[in-house]
Protein backbone atom coordinates (compact mmCIF):
# COMPACT_ATOMS: atom_id res chain seq x y z
CA UNK A 1 0.00 0.00 0.00
CA UNK A 2 1.73 3.05 -1.23
CA UNK A 3 0.34 6.05 0.75
CA UNK A 4 2.39 8.74 -0.82
CA UNK A 5 0.58 7.60 -4.05
CA UNK A 6 -2.60 7.97 -2.37
CA UNK A 7 -1.98 11.28 -1.44
CA UNK A 8 -1.32 12.58 -5.08
CA UNK A 9 -4.73 11.19 -5.87
CA UNK A 10 -5.85 13.43 -2.88
CA UNK A 11 -4.55 16.90 -3.95
CA UNK A 12 -5.56 16.33 -7.47
CA UNK A 13 -9.11 15.40 -7.10
CA UNK A 14 -8.96 18.41 -4.05
CA UNK A 15 -8.48 21.02 -7.50
CA UNK A 16 -11.73 19.43 -8.82
CA UNK A 17 -13.95 20.51 -5.67
CA UNK A 18 -16.61 22.85 -6.61
CA UNK A 19 -17.16 25.61 -3.43
CA UNK A 20 -19.72 27.19 -5.07
CA UNK A 21 -23.84 26.75 -4.06
CA UNK A 22 -24.45 24.62 -7.29
CA UNK A 23 -28.23 24.93 -5.81
CA UNK A 24 -31.10 27.55 -4.22
CA UNK A 25 -30.35 26.21 -0.51
CA UNK A 26 -33.92 27.62 0.71
CA UNK A 27 -35.36 25.20 -1.84
CA UNK A 28 -33.38 21.72 -0.49
CA UNK A 29 -36.12 19.12 0.48
CA UNK A 30 -34.45 15.51 -0.29
CA UNK A 31 -31.40 15.06 1.87
CA UNK A 32 -29.67 11.78 1.79
CA UNK A 33 -27.71 10.51 4.75
CA UNK A 34 -25.25 7.81 4.40
CA UNK A 35 -23.95 5.89 7.22
CA UNK A 36 -21.39 2.57 6.91
CA UNK A 37 -20.39 0.31 9.38
CA UNK A 38 -18.89 -3.26 9.64
CA UNK A 39 -19.28 -7.18 10.59
CA UNK A 40 -16.26 -7.45 12.13
CA UNK A 41 -14.46 -4.30 12.61
CA UNK A 42 -11.79 -6.09 14.25
CA UNK A 43 -10.21 -7.88 11.06
CA UNK A 44 -8.78 -6.18 8.09
CA UNK A 45 -11.04 -8.15 5.62
CA UNK A 46 -14.46 -7.68 6.52
CA UNK A 47 -17.82 -7.34 5.09
CA UNK A 48 -19.30 -3.57 5.03
CA UNK A 49 -22.64 -2.01 5.14
CA UNK A 50 -23.71 1.06 3.97
CA UNK A 51 -26.98 2.83 4.36
CA UNK A 52 -28.61 5.99 2.44
CA UNK A 53 -31.86 7.14 3.90
CA UNK A 54 -33.62 10.25 2.35
CA UNK A 55 -35.14 12.45 4.58
CA UNK A 56 -37.97 15.01 3.40
CA UNK A 57 -36.87 18.24 5.39
CA UNK A 58 -39.30 20.45 4.64
CA UNK A 59 -42.35 17.34 5.14
CA UNK A 60 -41.84 16.66 9.21
CA UNK A 61 -38.71 14.84 8.45
CA UNK A 62 -40.44 12.33 6.75
CA UNK A 63 -38.18 9.00 5.38
CA UNK A 64 -38.95 8.94 2.00
CA UNK A 65 -36.41 6.35 1.30
CA UNK A 66 -33.91 3.94 2.48
CA UNK A 67 -31.36 1.51 0.69
CA UNK A 68 -28.39 -0.69 1.84
CA UNK A 69 -25.20 -1.92 0.40
CA UNK A 70 -23.00 -5.02 1.04
CA UNK A 71 -19.59 -5.63 0.11
CA UNK A 72 -16.13 -6.49 1.11
CA UNK A 73 -13.77 -4.14 2.08
CA UNK A 74 -10.11 -5.30 2.32
CA UNK A 75 -8.39 -1.76 2.92
CA UNK A 76 -7.95 -1.23 6.09
CA UNK A 77 -8.75 1.99 8.81
CA UNK A 78 -5.81 4.39 7.82
CA UNK A 79 -6.12 8.20 9.57
CA UNK A 80 -7.15 10.88 6.46
CA UNK A 81 -7.51 8.08 3.71
CA UNK A 82 -11.22 6.19 5.08
CA UNK A 83 -12.37 7.25 1.30
CA UNK A 84 -10.45 4.38 0.18
CA UNK A 85 -11.70 2.23 2.67
CA UNK A 86 -15.55 3.31 2.49
CA UNK A 87 -15.95 5.06 -0.75
CA UNK A 88 -16.87 1.90 -2.91
CA UNK A 89 -19.83 1.44 -0.21
CA UNK A 90 -20.93 4.57 -0.62
CA UNK A 91 -20.74 4.66 -4.01
CA UNK A 92 -22.88 1.20 -4.04
CA UNK A 93 -25.81 2.43 -1.96
CA UNK A 94 -25.17 5.51 -4.03
CA UNK A 95 -25.64 3.51 -7.21
CA UNK A 96 -29.63 2.25 -5.56
CA UNK A 97 -31.56 5.46 -4.71
CA UNK A 98 -33.91 5.97 -7.42
CA UNK A 99 -34.91 9.58 -6.23
CA UNK A 100 -33.44 12.74 -7.07
CA UNK A 101 -31.53 14.30 -3.96
CA UNK A 102 -30.46 17.89 -3.25
CA UNK A 103 -27.91 17.13 -0.94
CA UNK A 104 -25.84 14.11 0.36
CA UNK A 105 -24.95 14.32 3.69
CA UNK A 106 -22.17 11.74 4.90
CA UNK A 107 -20.44 10.74 8.53
CA UNK A 108 -17.48 12.05 7.57
CA UNK A 109 -14.96 14.92 6.46
CA UNK A 110 -15.81 17.43 3.51
CA UNK A 111 -12.63 19.99 2.89
CA UNK A 112 -11.89 19.83 6.25
CA UNK A 113 -9.07 17.38 5.68
CA UNK A 114 -5.49 17.57 5.42
CA UNK A 115 -5.62 17.39 1.92
CA UNK A 116 -9.18 19.67 1.40
CA UNK A 117 -9.84 15.54 0.44
CA UNK A 118 -12.53 14.14 2.96
CA UNK A 119 -14.64 11.27 2.29
CA UNK A 120 -17.41 13.71 1.54
CA UNK A 121 -15.83 16.01 -0.99
CA UNK A 122 -13.84 12.32 -2.70
CA UNK A 123 -17.79 11.09 -3.08
CA UNK A 124 -18.95 14.34 -4.22
CA UNK A 125 -16.37 14.70 -6.81
CA UNK A 126 -16.36 11.49 -8.13
CA UNK A 127 -20.42 11.30 -8.06
CA UNK A 128 -20.67 14.74 -9.45
CA UNK A 129 -23.26 15.86 -7.12
CA UNK A 130 -23.35 18.44 -3.58
CA UNK A 131 -22.52 16.74 -0.55
CA UNK A 132 -21.15 17.65 2.79
CA UNK A 133 -19.78 16.14 5.61
CA UNK A 134 -20.69 15.95 9.23
CA UNK A 135 -18.26 15.11 11.63
CA UNK A 136 -18.99 14.15 15.42
CA UNK A 137 -15.19 14.22 16.52
CA UNK A 138 -12.59 16.67 15.40
CA UNK A 139 -9.34 16.20 12.63
CA UNK A 140 -7.92 19.00 11.73
CA UNK A 141 -7.68 23.18 11.47
CA UNK A 142 -8.25 25.94 14.01
CA UNK A 143 -11.27 26.73 15.86
CA UNK A 144 -12.57 28.25 19.00
CA UNK A 145 -14.59 26.23 21.13
CA UNK A 146 -18.63 27.43 20.37
CA UNK A 147 -20.48 28.64 23.18
CA UNK A 148 -22.59 26.40 24.76
CA UNK A 149 -25.64 27.55 23.08
CA UNK A 150 -27.92 25.46 20.27
CA UNK A 151 -26.42 26.77 17.16
CA UNK A 152 -23.28 28.46 18.26
CA UNK A 153 -20.50 27.64 15.67
CA UNK A 154 -17.24 29.07 15.29
CA UNK A 155 -14.86 28.85 12.20
CA UNK A 156 -12.57 25.94 11.75
CA UNK A 157 -9.66 27.83 9.26
CA UNK A 158 -6.38 25.79 7.76
CA UNK A 159 -3.36 28.02 5.99
CA UNK A 160 -5.24 31.54 6.86
CA UNK A 161 -8.99 29.74 4.51
CA UNK A 162 -12.37 28.70 6.42
CA UNK A 163 -12.99 24.84 5.53
CA UNK A 164 -15.42 24.57 7.35
CA UNK A 165 -17.27 25.05 10.97
CA UNK A 166 -17.51 23.79 14.66
CA UNK A 167 -21.32 23.56 15.28
CA UNK A 168 -22.50 23.12 18.35
CA UNK A 169 -26.25 21.57 17.78
CA UNK A 170 -27.51 21.33 21.27
CA UNK A 171 -26.63 22.82 24.38
CA UNK A 172 -24.25 20.52 26.85
CA UNK A 173 -23.05 18.47 24.24
CA UNK A 174 -19.30 18.01 21.92
CA UNK A 175 -19.32 20.22 18.60
CA UNK A 176 -19.86 18.51 15.24
CA UNK A 177 -17.96 19.58 12.67
CA UNK A 178 -19.07 20.23 9.58
CA UNK A 179 -17.31 20.78 5.95
CA UNK A 180 -18.80 21.46 2.53
CA UNK A 181 -17.82 18.15 0.50
CA UNK A 182 -18.40 19.64 -3.30
CA UNK A 183 -20.88 22.17 -5.18
CA UNK A 184 -21.20 23.94 -2.09
CA UNK A 185 -20.26 26.85 0.19
CA UNK A 186 -18.70 26.47 3.71
CA UNK A 187 -21.93 28.77 4.40
CA UNK A 188 -23.97 26.75 2.65
CA UNK A 189 -22.81 23.40 4.01
CA UNK A 190 -23.62 24.76 7.36
CA UNK A 191 -27.30 25.97 6.82
CA UNK A 192 -27.88 23.07 5.19
CA UNK A 193 -26.90 21.42 8.64
CA UNK A 194 -28.39 23.69 10.54
CA UNK A 195 -31.59 22.96 8.45
CA UNK A 196 -31.14 18.89 9.30
CA UNK A 197 -31.21 19.44 12.89
CA UNK A 198 -34.01 17.99 14.76
CA UNK A 199 -33.77 17.78 18.30
CA UNK A 200 -30.48 15.89 18.13
CA UNK A 201 -26.84 16.68 18.16
CA UNK A 202 -26.41 14.65 14.92
CA UNK A 203 -28.55 15.87 11.91
CA UNK A 204 -31.56 14.00 11.37
CA UNK A 205 -30.33 11.96 7.61
CA UNK A 206 -27.15 10.47 9.23
CA UNK A 207 -28.49 10.13 12.39
CA UNK A 208 -31.68 7.83 10.66
CA UNK A 209 -28.89 5.90 8.07
CA UNK A 210 -26.82 5.07 11.55
CA UNK A 211 -29.56 4.08 13.00
CA UNK A 212 -31.38 1.81 10.44
CA UNK A 213 -27.68 0.89 9.66
CA UNK A 214 -27.61 -0.98 13.30
CA UNK A 215 -31.02 -2.64 12.92
CA UNK A 216 -30.11 -3.91 9.52
CA UNK A 217 -26.52 -5.28 10.91
CA UNK A 218 -27.85 -7.09 14.07
CA UNK A 219 -30.38 -8.91 11.07
CA UNK A 220 -27.22 -10.06 9.31
CA UNK A 221 -25.70 -11.27 12.06
CA UNK A 222 -28.01 -13.21 13.58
Amino acid sequence: MNLELYKKEQIALSKKVILKDAIDLEKVRFVAGVDLTYLDIWKRSTVGISCAVVVDIKNDFDVVGVEYAKKQVDFPYVPTFLAYRELPLVLEVYKKIGLSIDVFMLDGMGIMHPRRMGIASHFGVIADCVSVGCAKSYLTGEYKEPKNKKLSFEEVSMDGEIIGYALRSKVNTKPIFISPGNKISCSGALKVAMMCLNGYRIPEPTRLAHNYLQIYRKKLLK
